[in-house]
């Protein structure tokens, strides 16, 4: 009787093999042979799922996205006021463990990538708006003044993203220079949230 392959587990595999591949050698490893090579398949087994490389690039990306979505979600519904859940979030926007250190060299990655490559901008422009949906859900809970709401959501964004950008290239998450950029970032983030506070008030 022919074994039972759950497919969509595969497909799942096969992208988490080659995002771990992305993130340790750089999106220029990933070829078809070294992706297969990567998730123990036949190029053959890759191409049943993805129509081609560029398919396959694209659902690695949407995949890290809705991995880090998923989490960005569950740290939104932890505290008890609106200033923790915010923070919660934007902790879990940082690269601050090896999982997000790796997810932030996936991105830096395929940001590289998309300038030409119209679908990755897509994928990323896309996770952009979901970002600041959420995000913005979470702000208005505290802002005073509504008008100010855009402005306060794209400073915290600017502000995960230079600091998530310096702390992904630096030379480890224990290195003395990734330990001043967490303590500057988060000093920083709770200075917004700070002048959110007080602005409700």
């Amino acid at each position: 009787m022919p074994r039972l392959v759950d497919h969509d587990a595969r497909k799942g595999e096969l992208l988490d093999a080659s995002l771990a591949l992305v993130a340790s050698e750089g999106i220029e490893a990933a070829s078809l042979r070294r992706l297969a090579r990567a998730a123990d398949c036949t190029t053959g087994a890759i191409t049943y799922y993805f129509e081609g490389r560029d398919a396959l690039l694209v659902a690695m990306l949407r995949r890290a996205h809705q991995t880090t979505g998923a989490r960005m979600l569950r740290a939104a519904g932890r505290g008890a006021s609106p200033r923790d859940r915010l923070w919660a979030v934007l902790m879990e926007a940082l690269p601050l463990d090896p999982e997000r250190l790796a997810e932030w060299r996936v991105w830096l990655a395929f940001w590289g990538a998309a300038a030409g490559h119209p679908e990755l901008i897509e994928e990323n422009q896309a996770r952009y708006a979901e970002w600041r949906v959420l995000l913005q859900s979470l702000v208005q809970d505290m802002a005073g003044d509504r008008a100010e709401l855009s402005l306060r959501v794209d400073a915290l964004m600017g502000l995960v993203d230079g600091f998530g950008v310096q702390i992904a290239l630096s030379k480890g998450l224990h290195s003395e220079g990734a330990a001043a950029l967490r303590q500057s970032a988060e000093r920083l983030l709770k200075a917004q949230l700070d002048e959110l506070v007080n602005a409700e008030s």
